[in-house]
């Protein structure tokens, strides 16, 4: 069959606007960073010495509150270029500034989250963590790179870093969305600091699950009113209840108090400070009162 010219000429045009449209929708399937409306995801590569160079494109905030994309709070504090005494990273790529020092960030943090730090630290002494006590609330875990008691430090949330590795005399971190950070922190150092959150987290997991296990026999008594049941929902009755940070500097206390009897063989420690007039047997302080 003979064709013309031009019904060639437009049976090509038609052929090839039909391979275009068929390589673009090939195209879309394999795009290698989805289109995201008002987003600025970057991977971020952190190094200690040269963590001042994030300073021109971080968000400046007044009063910074970390949140769950928080992995690494930098301080500044030490270094008087920069009137910047906090640098903060986020998992999503953000990289935020503040004037405030790390000591006051965190402690809001802390604040907003609603523990107490001195009593974690009390917990932390009877396990024998006393420095570098880590913040540890449920999987929430934050480490100080240093001693935190005196001056403001760096803050490192253990609960975003996949793994560690050694790197010359520094320690490589693998942080959630294939962001890395290198820090001047020797291997042993860090995976000393992984291990003091471990048994600080662990100890909270089972004192809680514990604690629900011991009244969970119970709960066939919870339909049947009782003289404690009672009391407790009588506001005339009831009872302030101790904080949780109380409870576990008292039991931190008494902890210190018998390991002193054990090694002296002897009673109360604390007798020896009131006055011979007073230790009599209407006086006497006992467990029974």
């Amino acid at each position: 069959m003979d064709y013309d010219k031009e019904y060639m000429d437009n049976m090509m045009d038609r052929f090839d606007a039909l391979i275009r449209c068929s390589e673009d929708q090939k195209a879309k399937p394999y795009m290698l960073v989805p289109e995201q409306n008002g987003s600025d995801l970057r991977i971020l590569s952190i190094n200690e010495d040269s963590v001042l160079d994030f300073l021109d494109v971080a968000l400046e905030q007044t009063y910074l509150l970390l949140d769950d994309d928080s992995f690494y709070v930098c301080d500044l504090s030490k270094d008087t270029s920069t009137p910047y005494n906090t640098l903060v990273f986020q998992t999503n790529g953000s990289v935020l500034k503040s004037k405030e020092t790390t000591t006051h960030i965190i402690t809001r943090y802390m604040n907003y989250i609603g523990v107490d730090y001195k009593a974690t630290m009390q917990m932390g002494k009877s396990l024998g963590i006393f420095s570098q006590c880590p913040f540890v609330c449920g999987t929430l875990c934050f480490t100080p790179l240093s001693g935190a008691s005196k001056k403001p430090v760096s803050w490192l949330g253990l609960h975003h870093v996949q793994a560690i590795t050694a790197h010359q005399k520094a320690t490589y971190y693998n942080i959630d969305g294939k962001h890395e950070l290198t820090l001047n922190v020797s291997h042993k150092t860090a995976s000393r600091l992984i291990r003091q959150t471990k048994i600080l987290s662990d100890s909270q997991q089972r004192m809680a699950t514990e604690w629900l296990a011991l009244m969970h026999h119970q709960k066939e008594f919870s339909s049947r009113p009782n003289v404690v049941t009672r009391c407790t929902v009588s506001s005339h009755f009831s009872q302030p209840l101790p904080l949780l940070s109380t409870w576990l500097m008292t039991l931190s206390f008494l902890q210190g108090r018998w390991i002193v009897q054990d090694l002296l063989k002897e009673g109360d420690p604390l007798l020896d400070l009131l006055p011979p007039e007073k230790l009599n047997d209407e006086n006497e302080i006992n467990d029974e009162d």
